[in-house]
């Protein structure tokens, strides 16, 4: 066995490692993100006779520059309202202002599940390559 070969062969092992990872970890980001889109979905501010904003939560896939794959979610119909509603604001009229909203947390626990959601799910996925 001359060391060449050893090397191609380490080479190819090395590769297809990596590209297990990288599908593994996609398959958990994918994962993460469709629970962090139901989840906001289920917990944002609804009107009585409306609910745009929670049914404007999309999830956008984007390519990075090192090749890369993440997914965004994001409010496509609402996107003014996400900071408001999250932090409160004040309320103003013709005349001044009178007091703030309340906030209204629900993108934070729902990044907060899905960062966590994505963590175990990759190690898991990552732990089961041989």
């Amino acid at each position: 066995m001359d060391s060449l070969s050893v090397t191609a062969q380490m080479k190819q092992i090395v590769g297809n490692y990596n590209r297990e990872v990288q599908e593994a970890v996609n398959e958990a980001a994918i994962e993460s993100s469709e629970s962090c889109l139901q989840q906001l979905k289920n917990t944002s501010p609804k009107r009585p006779k409306g609910g745009r904003y929670a049914r404007g939560w999309a999830i956008k896939k984007n390519h990075t520059a090192t090749g890369a794959v993440e997914y965004v979610v994001y409010n496509r119909t609402d996107y003014q309202l996400t900071h408001l509603l999250e932090n409160g604001h004040v309320i103003r009229n013709k005349k001044g202002t009178y007091g703030r909203t309340r906030p209204i947390k629900h993108i934070a626990p729902a990044a907060d599940t899905a960062i966590q959601r994505f963590d175990l799910s990759a190690r898991a996925r990552i732990g089961r390559i041989r």
